[in-house]
């Protein structure tokens, strides 16, 4: 029994083991942040919004390969030495044996790498249900791919190492270094930071004594006793330590800001998961720096200082850097309050000649619809499209292909309005740049080109600006139509869409305003949200203040929507870019920022899914001020409704509470059922068209017909997620409502 015992003090007292104990104890901090990244290779976090395949399926330069995964490791390795650097810093003095050890931090880093092996050897294992399981790649394949990351991971490791035997004392070093009487860089701030000096007191309120250590790799050596050496002495060799650890912080994040300047270059775009690990790396290195020259004080200073900084960023502007919308002039501040939002918005005779102006345009438009369908009274088709990342823009890129080369290209010539949100406006503004530019046989001929550009990867650009200039440094700029604006990660996603769609849309909001009026090409109308009072800003080639009714006695609360070109006349509102536009509409949080508008006071826009995630209330509106021609000249509308997700799936839990649910479940259904509502809602309007004596026929085209299927919500998409996307057109739903809608616009080949 008492040799058990002693096994299991030796065991309990083992160098790693106490290392592991005291970050459970001590550091809850670091213990959460590998939590979070368990969580997300493993899929247990971020699945919805594919942030694990960002990490398990990186994507470089458009491609999943060897070079993407090495630059995974290597930013994969620079967070490992982060992390040793902080524990060192944190734990290193409470074992003061460590100044005995000649390389004292590499054989504590050593030591110290159980949550890094532990995280190396799940992320192979998940990385390989993706490959192999999902992307179904060839095992030498895999191999190839974990070799490189393991490469990068090594690489960086060896190069900090190199960089911390050459700087590191332990007590031979320290004698040598006082018997030699040379002065270096170092005991430069030796005497700038003396001993006496309060924030570099190294000593902690209890030490520890390990009983076994790594030596080196593989090897277990004794712990050597350290009460003999003076105290005065251990405690120099942690703080010249951490002083050099402090450095190679610092060189390394300057390193890491320095390749901002390098962002137009494309393969300076790393792969988002790098870039994440980079951001992790570098808020990992300021702290350290933080704990290594303040101890004690390190987290009231942190604090503190975020408290200033947001302070002066309020009161003086400093690192207040608002995104723009590229083109809009900011010089001249239109009014935005309610009395000038009801002079501007609720104005009668303009009501009546923007009426008259759609129908001239519709006049247009049943030529070219009654050729297609061969009918006097054309049906006039409205496509509705969901929000949801890249999966939605490519699934409703999708569809428009398919319904395009089923109808010979003529289905396009039916279809008068187009409306929606975010991802799903974006394919179907490609498609409809495309079908302006094409001649229907290079559209099929085309056809895998143009769906595989509209699904290209969106992020990596994104996630390397936020971490590498949004966060720090805003800097970069650049000019458009005689306005200064930020190449924040707003301009790297504008950049980014137009490379992938090879600058089809790269065009001003006025270039559309002719071949919309001459019916060419349907109209587009976007509704992004105003995050400061909820109201929708309609932005759209063509002129819609009918889309707030088309009775203006009433006014109420003031109008609903808000017209971009009135609100902004004075502002060349149609020069704005056309991807400004569609980055307005697909404002994801935290992932792209707010738009600013020059405005008083100043109003930011998000997302419009926010309020409208099909497009129903644009498409209800627009429908309720044309009844009167659309009765006369139609023989209905169909609607056509490009969806994400089923609106009929069962979405009730079981009611069978926590008390941790019974916390959390009043925000988190509130949130849950926001679309519901949105659901509930349009399906009221559509009702209510119908009751007005209005043929109104309603096409669903569905991605998925349950929330939880496995798509994610991303500007990111994997192989697998892309073939499911093709995949799920050939649905029996699906296959039956394309049937249905070629009925409905009788189009010339059936």
């Amino acid at each position: 029994m008492k040799k058990i015992r002693e096994i299991g003090t030796i065991l309990i007292k083992f160098f790693p083991i106490q290392l592991l104990i005291l970050q459970l104890k001590k550091s809850h901090f670091i213990f959460g942040v590998w939590l979070i990244f368990f969580a997300l290779i493993t899929q247990n976090l971020g699945s919805k919004y594919g942030i694990p395949y960002l990490f398990l399926a990186p994507e470089y330069l458009g491609e999943v390969n060897w070079l993407s995964y090495f630059i995974l490791g290597f930013s994969i390795g620079g967070f490992f030495m982060a992390y040793h650097l902080y524990t060192y810093i944190i734990l290193g003095p409470s074992f003061p044996f460590l100044v005995t050890l000649a390389r004292p931090f590499y054989k504590f880093s050593i030591n110290n790498s159980t949550f890094p092996i532990l995280f190396y050897f799940l992320l192979i294992y998940n990385i390989y249900q993706v490959q192999c399981n999902e992307e179904f790649v060839s095992i030498g394949h895999f191999l190839v791919e974990i070799l490189a990351l393991t490469g990068g991971i090594v690489i960086f490791i060896i190069f900090s190492v190199l960089y911390f035997f050459k700087t590191n004392l332990d007590i031979i070093k320290l004698k040598g270094k006082e018997s030699s009487k040379k002065r270096s860089l170092y005991s430069t701030v030796n005497t700038l930071f003396s001993r006496k000096n309060y924030w570099f007191k190294s000593s902690p309120n209890a030490t520890l004594q390990a009983s076994y250590y790594f030596s080196s790799l593989g090897r277990i050596a004794r712990v050597r006793p350290s009460d003999h050496y003076d105290r005065k002495m251990v405690r120099e060799i942690f703080r010249q330590n951490h002083l050099n650890a402090s450095f190679f912080e610092i060189m390394m994040v300057f390193s890491f800001l320095a390749m901002g300047i390098l962002q137009d270059f494309i393969v300076v775009i790393i792969p988002s998961g790098a870039s994440f690990f980079l951001l992790c790396t570098m808020l990992l290195m300021v702290v350290t720096i933080f704990y290594s020259w303040f101890k004690a004080w390190a987290l009231s200073v942190l604090f503190l200082t975020l408290i200033l900084i947001n302070v002066i960023s309020k009161t003086t502007g400093f690192l207040q850097s608002d995104n723009h919308a590229y083109g809009l002039t900011y010089e001249n501040k239109a009014p935005y309050n309610l009395q000038a939002l009801k002079d501007q918005q609720f104005d009668e005779v303009a009501l009546k000649k923007e009426i008259l102006h759609h129908e001239k345009i519709l006049d247009k438009w049943k030529v070219n619809a009654s050729i297609a369908q061969k009918t006097d009274k054309p049906k006039l088709v409205i496509v509705n499209c969901s929000g949801g990342g890249l999966r939605a823009a490519m699934w409703t890129h999708f569809i428009l292909q398919e319904v395009d080369e089923r109808t010979q290209g003529s289905f396009m010539e039916s279809t008068h309005l187009m409306t929606g949100a975010s991802g799903g406006m974006i394919g179907a503004a490609y498609f409809r740049s495309i079908y302006a530019s094409t001649s229907f046989e290079e559209r099929l001929t085309k056809k895998e080109t143009y769906l595989n550009n509209i699904s290209k990867d969106l992020l990596n650009n994104v996630a390397f600006n936020l971490v590498a200039h949004d966060l720090f440094l805003r800097y970069r700029k650049f000019e458009f139509e005689g306005q200064t604006y930020l190449k924040d990660r707003g301009y790297a996603f504008e950049q980014e869409l137009n490379h992938n769609t090879e600058f089809l849309m790269d065009g001003q909001l006025k270039d559309f305003i002719s071949p919309e009026y001459t019916s060419k090409i349907p109209l587009m109308v976007f509704s992004p949200t105003i995050i400061n009072d909820g109201r929708r800003l309609i932005i759209g080639a063509q002129p819609y203040s009918f889309l707030n009714g088309v009775n203006f006695e009433n006014k109420g609360i003031g109008p609903e929507n808000v017209e971009f070109s009135k609100l902004f006349k004075n502002n060349n509102a149609m020069n704005v870019k056309f991807t400004s536009v569609m980055r307005m509409s697909s404002t994801f949080p935290y992932i792209l920022p707010m738009v600013s508008l020059p405005t008083s006071p100043e109003i930011h826009l998000m997302d419009a899914g926010i309020r409208d995630n099909y497009g129903t209330k644009t498409t209800v509106r627009y429908i309720v001020a044309l009844k009167k021609w659309l009765k006369e000249n139609t023989s209905g509308v169909v609607i056509v409704e490009i969806r994400d997700v089923n609106k009929d799936y069962d979405f009730v839990d079981n009611g069978k509470y926590s008390l941790f649910d019974r916390m959390t479940k009043p925000a988190s259904n509130f949130y849950g059922n926001f679309y519901q509502t949105q659901e509930f809602n349009a399906i009221e309007l559509i009702e209510n068209l119908n009751a007005d004596d209005l043929n109104i026929e309603l096409v669903s085209f569905l991605l998925r017909k349950d929330p939880t299927e496995k798509i994610a919500l991303s500007w990111h998409l994997t192989q697998r997620e892309k073939n499911d996307i093709k995949r799920s057109f050939q649905s029996e739903t699906n296959q039956r409502e394309l049937t249905k809608l070629l009925q409905l616009i009788n189009p010339r080949i059936q």
